[in-house]
């Protein structure tokens, strides 16, 4: 009897586990990796595009080739959305779906900023993406162009932790072999051309429109080769309100992950294991245990905060906004803070005949460093091949160091090593419109743009940098400045024949010395 029990429940654990072999199986069978492209009318990939099973948030975005893979049972229905574009809805009925996507029938009459006029988007044949400020990125940036990160067909933004560093930005793929501001798109500010990004506050931002292909950026000439990046700030209220805004956030950056890195017991085990002697590396009597990531690396902090006011009636506009930016590096010692003022004023005048702006924009910028060389003079190198034996300081209070090149003290330099540059740009802009007759416009653009940079060296006399350390310290200061003056002028006619043919002409003539 006690046999047959043993036998029966053996049965039903093979049944059972049968049965959920085959509920598991049914499952995976069920599931379907769908894979796919998603490309614009022209061809172009789109980045970013949400790809979602409808009804759940089981789903994924596009890649930078437009491609996209999601897990989803077949004869469910996925959803395909992007900004400005018509959202498609398919049945999954294969492993593979294409789509193409249109750009929203209601985004056409919406006009279009291009080089030196504006178009309704209907009208527009080349490549234009326009994003507007709600649409933008939210976050922790330090230039504009980041808030364009995913939104943009064909624009790579690769980012970087370093609050000193600039984005990687490039449009519509590699076209030198150089780096830098060379693979940068041309931008252009309220109409003003090469105008620096630093002048401008992502919370001014109406909204950016990027010229993608040749047609739409020939007009700038050679120096729209990586494409042109066209940003409209915001102007006043035309309600006889003024308004007064604050907008503002806080945000903490940590590195996160670190090197797991041996203790001070952990590396004398070692080197007893391994018959290394390292007693002229570190004070046999008095050995140290540092963690030398934790005392290079911390939790950053940064804040920003902007203030704005603006107002007018429908004869004069005007718009003022500060904004200031603090920003610390992950790495101890590296930080930066901007401070920013725009100010904008619009009239007409002569029975609305003239169009009269003025506009002034300063921007104050300082950025912390420590050296970041080869040959170890780097904080960033030095926490990882540092010896958790060796201590931050000697009993004097002076930093523990060794006469050995290329092995430096981390604490060492970030505190007695430091770069500081200072950033003052100063930019004029007045305009002037003068509408002749309907359809016919003389425009005058005139623009001043101060820059100053000033580079701050300082080795203290505890310096362990060698060249300097000889020297008993070192410091260094230069100066750069650029004056930048503009002039531009152009006729633009717009015309309109029979109700069905536009045509456009502009003719101008653009003057620049810097």
């Amino acid at each position: 009897m006690q046999s047959k029990l043993i036998t029966n429940k053996h049965l039903l654990r093979k049944i059972l586990s049968f049965a959920f072999f085959l509920l598991v199986s049914t499952y995976a069978f069920a599931q379907n990796a769908v894979t796919g492209t998603v490309m614009d009318n022209t061809g172009m990939p789109l980045i970013g595009v949400s790809v979602v099973e409808k009804g759940t948030t089981n789903g994924s975005v596009t890649d930078i080739d437009g491609k996209y893979t999601v897990n989803v049972e077949k004869g469910k229905t996925l959803v395909f959305s992007y900004i400005g574009y018509v959202t498609q809805e398919v049945e999954v009925q294969s492993n593979t779906i294409n789509i193409t996507l249109s750009e929203d029938a209601q985004l056409l009459d919406e006009v279009v900023v291009i080089g030196y006029g504006s178009m309704e988007r209907k009208d527009v044949t080349s490549s234009i993406t326009t994003v507007k400020a709600e649409d933008l990125n939210v976050g922790v940036y330090t230039t504009p162009a980041q808030l364009l990160q995913g939104k943009v067909p064909g624009l790579t933004i690769a980012n970087t932790s370093d609050p000193n560093g600039s984005a990687s930005i490039s449009l519509r793929g590699a076209s030198t072999l150089r780096t830098g501001e060379a693979m940068e798109p041309y931008y252009v500010i309220d109409g003003v051309p090469g105008v620096s990004l630093s002048l401008i506050a992502p919370e001014d931002i109406e909204s950016i429109d990027v010229l993608r292909d040749a047609s739409a950026t020939a007009i700038y000439g050679s120096k729209a080769a990586n494409g042109v990046i066209i940003v409209t700030t915001k102007k006043g209220n035309k309600d006889g309100r003024t308004n007064v805004s604050y907008s503002g956030y806080v945000a903490w950056d940590k590195t996160l992950n670190t090197l797991d890195m041996m203790t001070a017991d952990e590396v004398l085990a070692y080197a007893d294991a391994n018959g290394i002697d390292l007693s002229s590396y570190y004070d046999v009597n008095n050995p140290a245990d540092v963690n030398w990531q934790d005392e290079v690396l911390r939790t950053a902090f940064s804040h920003n905060h902007n203030v704005a006011i603006n107002g007018g009636n429908e004869k004069t506009s005007y718009n003022a906004s500060i904004n200031f930016l603090e920003r610390q590096g992950v790495v101890r010692g590296t930080g930066m803070d901007r401070l920013t003022a725009r100010s904008f004023l619009q009239t007409k005048a002569f029975n609305d005949r003239l169009d009269l702006s003025f506009n002034v924009n300063a921007s104050i910028s300082n950025n912390e460093s420590g050296p970041t060389d080869n040959e170890g003079r780097s904080a960033l190198d030095a926490m990882n091949y540092y010896l958790p034996l060796n201590p931050i300081y000697n009993e004097d209070g002076t930093y523990y160091g060794r006469t050995t090149s290329q092995y430096y003290n981390p604490v060492s330099l970030i505190n007695e090593d430091r770069y500081k540059t200072t950033q003052k740009l100063l930019q004029g802009v007045a305009k002037a419109t003068v509408h002749i007759i309907d359809g016919l416009d003389w425009n005058l653009n005139l623009s001043y743009q101060n820059e100053q940079y000033i580079y701050n060296k300082y080795h203290s006399s505890q310096s362990q940098i060698v060249t300097y350390a000889s020297r008993n310290g070192d410091a260094e200061r230069s100066t750069v400045e650029n004056i930048k003056k503009q002039m531009e002028t152009y006729i633009n006619w717009d015309h309109t024949f029979n109700d069905a043919h536009k045509v456009g002409v502009m003719l101008g003539y653009s003057w620049e010395q810097s």
